[in-house]
């Protein structure tokens, strides 16, 4: 009732001001000077005879007049815009009155004004219109008593959507009563269904000493205060101080909820079998929108979170084991599995070395980027096999619900039913199973590609799974991949297919029988060879019908699958899929809990083949020429010795990488190549390092992006939960302005420059080094279409690669750094490579090829992986005549790759073999 009071008298006071200065001052305007227009005038010389004489009295009114009447119309003109801006943007005042203040701070003085009216207006007949909850509260204690009582208030939700209660459900249900807590202590206590609570401030109260009492973390004081600070009291005053509360004062405490059961442990396997009971999974309740605004931001209490991000957070940790998505949707009518994608995350390691590979460093070309669709699915499959982490409910950002874990490695998925993956023996039916309907293509296209991405999974060794498809369906489904790729082996017709799948039972007969009557001991040793799963997929013609049958009618789950396109075969069971991969069978009809079959559309299909070939050094594009090695030595007789530096020939000083720090110039200085790490100017020590980890992700994304990002697009890449992230986006603002402000003692400027909705470093205050190695590399190399002296390259690169002291944000698992780690990478050594190109074949002198050694020595240990660097640091240890650190720089190259199920380039073997050779025969 106080509230709707207190919103009907702002809506009177703010429409009798209103009116006031839209028609009071045209009134006093007229009354008190008139039409300030001369009545006499009718022509232009008039007006200029008018003008031309002595400045009077009536001329000066007048003219005071004229401002008076154009002010007046300016301001109501301004009251109209303003008018149409609230009238337009009133949903979103519905959801948020914060929008009222936002809009008023972002104008000008004569335009707030305007705004302050119209939206006073809007926003009290806002609340005067909104229904209020209903409390019931006990009667006030008398200041004397010891300690003050609380009563219990209804949740903040519309009375017309709580439930009625009626006194027999109000004995039985615990939801509906509050008793003393155990305390002893008179304060009524509340379940998860109550809101808040009403606490009355005695004598010698803080808002810590309550916090710590009632709440049980005195470090949420900050929320008490911004759930009060607006509260009008009985004496008729506002809590505008934390440190000032008087007895007598009515406050609002957050109910402190009762802890959740521990969830059941999970299974061991990720998702259920095919014949486990599966069980729907609530939806998580949405997040409620946060109060905190920026008196509590200055207020400075360490945990200062909004409710809103601490349920929604502990609701996405809770509901994450039951509610995972099992798919993924990736663009227009493009649907893949977790698992699949985990094959996608697999295979894009071999990409990027194939694309460093194979990239001529001499040529300002940038490699093709991953397609929006690889990298999306690469990333979920990603944020699926991260280690699960126990529910922070002091978490600043709140994240999505990651997707369920991928099925184990080898293992094809089809469709999600029910939640959860469906393996591919679903379709191990006897007599096989056909697919027919306008997704039958798409979802045989996307079987494909789960047959390829498994393989991925499971490199270097064989794949569990293959496919023998007919050339001409695979070029459909699939084009441009080569007739035996990894697990896919196109036949030249049907009749090959046939023999294939034959010849693929009388082989796994084989093998059952060797490992059933073989010894324990072999058969142990011999698990890895066992049989695998093959996969005809094919459409039937009329001449081999009763062959594909008789092979059909042997299939059965982990030796032979038979599916068929368009035409089913005598006794097989028949799919209808839909547009959206629904399946409809003939034998059950459509089930209450239909398959979803995964699909794919042919642009999704090529962009996966393209990452699968690249994968392979298979891409279809040609090579970029490579750096030109000189030939290997044919051991006959010993290489000539390095000559011997001229007399004359300045001594080089090697450029050593590692150093001291670079001098700071700005208050902050912001490293994110290596660890993310912050340094305040003043302070050997970095600052900041009991910062949270989503804050240093938060720091590092704006640091990547130095014009700016927007606030979808840092939610799109921080992966925040839907309807939390403004919230969060605060949180995280308001966590880097505390430990900078203590860290420097600037408080009249922000760090972290917010202009609407774009986010970005303030340039005055940070400085990164990621700034100054693109700054550096910019300047290597600049002059174009000649050499520079190798002793200016030297410095400029050297300056460039000192900043450069490890991958970008090296220890992070974050799931946008990907993709700028290796562009990174790529740009730093590339500049090395330039410059070693350059003292190889520049006529440079031992000292000068010294000098470059301890650059590419420095990026080597940081990217071991790197053929071409390892390339040009062994040729250049050769030619100074260190064998044992070439010899050391193969041996590291070679370890790496085998890691990946690689072997060097014959081009990398050839620079070490004569040398070994040459030892052998002496």
């Amino acid at each position: 009732m106080r509230q709707r009071l207190t919103a009907a008298t702002t809506v009177t006071g703010t429409l009798a001001v209103t009116l006031a200065l839209l028609g009071g001052m045209p009134w006093i305007l007229w009354r008190a000077t008139g039409l300030p227009w001369p009545e006499r005038v009718s022509s232009l010389s008039e007006l200029a005879q008018r003008l031309t004489q002595p400045v009077s009295d009536p001329l000066m009114i007048d003219l005071l007049a004229v401002v008076g009447w154009l002010c007046w119309a300016a301001f109501a003109a301004t009251v109209v815009r303003e008018a149409i801006w609230y009238a337009t943007h009133l949903p979103h005042l519905l959801r948020d009155r914060h929008a009222h203040h936002e809009h008023v701070a972002s104008l000008s003085v004569k335009g707030s004004l305007a705004a302050l009216c119209v939206g006073t207006l809007v926003v009290a007949l806002i609340g005067l219109w909104r229904p209020q909850t209903v409390s019931a509260q006990q009667q006030l204690p008398s200041p004397g008593e010891a300690r003050a009582r609380t009563a219990v208030t209804a949740p903040l939700v519309p009375a017309s959507l709580q439930p009625v209660t009626t006194p027999s459900m109000a004995a039985s249900d615990p939801l509906v009563t509050a008793g003393p807590g155990p305390e002893g202590d008179g304060v009524s206590r509340t379940d998860e269904a109550v809101g808040h609570i009403e606490y009355t401030v005695v004598e010698g109260d803080t808002l810590w000493n309550i916090a710590h009492e009632h709440l049980g973390d005195a470090l949420r004081w900050p929320r008490i205060y911004a759930l009060n600070k607006d509260r009008v009291q009985s004496d008729g005053a506002r809590l505008t101080e934390p440190d000032l509360i008087l007895p007598g004062w009515q406050l609002t405490l957050p109910a402190a909820r009762a802890a959740a059961p521990p969830p059941p442990p999970p299974s061991t396997s990720t998702a259920p079998g095919k014949d486990a009971p599966l069980t729907e999974s609530a939806e998580p309740a949405p997040p409620v929108p946060s109060e905190h605004n920026d008196a509590d931001e200055q207020a400075g209490g360490a945990h200062s979170l909004s409710e809103a991000d601490r349920q929604s957070g502990a609701a996405a940790q809770q509901t994450g084991t039951q509610a995972r998505p099992a798919a993924i949707t990736l663009g227009h009518a493009s649907l893949i599995g977790i698992t699949t994608a985990a094959g996608l995350l697999a295979a894009r390691r071999y990409w990027h070395f194939h694309q460093h590979r194979r990239r001529d460093p001499d040529r300002d070309t940038e490699p093709p980027a991953l397609s929006p669709l690889v990298d999306k699915a690469a990333q979920a499959a990603h944020a699926a096999t991260r280690p699960r982490r126990p529910a922070d409910p002091h978490l600043l950002a709140p994240r999505r619900i990651p997707p369920q874990q991928p099925r184990t490695t080898g293992t094809v998925t089809i469709g999600v039913r029910q939640d959860a993956e469906v393996p591919l023996d679903e379709l191990a039916v006897p007599a096989g199973c056909a697919w027919t309907g306008p997704g039958a293509e798409g979802a045989a296209r996307a079987l494909l590609a789960g047959v390829l991405t498994a393989a991925e999974r499971q490199r270097p060794g064989p794949s569990r799974v293959t496919a023998v498809v007919p050339r001409d369906v695979a070029e459909t489904l699939l084009p441009s991949l080569p007739a035996q790729f990894t697990a896919l082996t196109q036949s030249a017709d049907l009749a090959e297919a046939i023999r294939a799948g034959e010849q693929h039972l009388i082989t796994h007969a084989r093998l059952r029988d060797e490992q059933n009557t073989a010894p324990a001991a072999t058969a142990d040793s011999g698990a890895e060879a066992r049989p695998h799963t093959l996969l005809l997929l094919t459409t039937p013609d009329a001449a081999h019908t009763g062959q594909l049958q008789a092979l059909a009618a042997r299939s059965s789950p982990e030796t032979l699958i038979v599916l068929t396109l368009g035409t089913a075969l005598p006794g097989a069971d028949s799919w209808h899929i839909a547009d959206d991969g629904t399946v409809t069978t003939k034998r059950h009809g459509r089930h209450p809990d239909p398959l979803r079959l995964f699909h794919l559309t042919p642009e999704a299909g090529r962009d996966m083949t393209e990452v699968l070939l690249t994968a392979h050094g298979q891409h279809p594009r040609p090579r970029s020429p490579s750096t030109p090695t000189p030939g290997p030595h044919d051991g006959s007789e010993p290489p000539e010795p390095p000559a011997e530096p001229e007399a004359d020939d300045p001594p080089v000083r090697p450029y050593a990488v590692e150093g001291t720090r670079p001098k700071q110039t700005k208050a902050v200085r912001l490293h994110v190549l290596g660890p993310v790490t912050l340094y305040a100017r003043g302070h050997h020590d970095p600052v900041g390092t009991n910062l949270r980890g989503e804050v240093h992700e938060f720091l590092a994304l704006l640091a990547a992006h130095p014009t700016g990002l927007l606030a979808s697009d840092i939610a799109d890449k921080l992966h925040l939960a839907p309807g939390s992230d403004q919230n969060a986006l605060k949180n995280l603002r308001r966590a880097v302005r505390r430990a900078l402000r203590a860290a420097t003692g600037i408080t009249a400027q922000e760090f972290i420059l917010l202009q609407g909705e774009l986010h970005k470093l303030h340039p005055e205050l940070v400085e990164t080094d990621l700034a100054d190695f693109s700054g550096s590399l910019k300047a290597t190399f600049s002059t174009s279409g000649r050499d520079e002296d190798l002793d200016t390259a030297l410095a400029a690169v050297g300056a460039a690669l000192r900043h450069y002291q490890g991958p970008f944000a090296q220890g992070s698992d974050y799931l946008w750094a990907d993709t700028v780690r290796e562009h990174l990478a790529m740009k730093a050594i590339d500049a090395a490579l330039r410059l070693a190109h350059q003292a190889e074949h520049a006529g440079a002198t031992p000292r000068e090829r010294d000098a470059v050694l301890p650059l590419l020595e420095h990026l080597g240990t940081i990217h071991p992986d790197h053929e071409r660097l390892a390339q040009h640091t062994i040729r250049l240890y050769q030619a100074a005549g260190r064998h044992d650190a070439a010899r050391h720089i193969h041996t590291r190259l070679t370890r790496c790759l085998t890691e990946l199920g690689l072997e060097p380039e014959p081009a990398t073997q050839a620079l070490i073999t004569p040398r070994t050779r040459l030892r052998q025969t002496r």
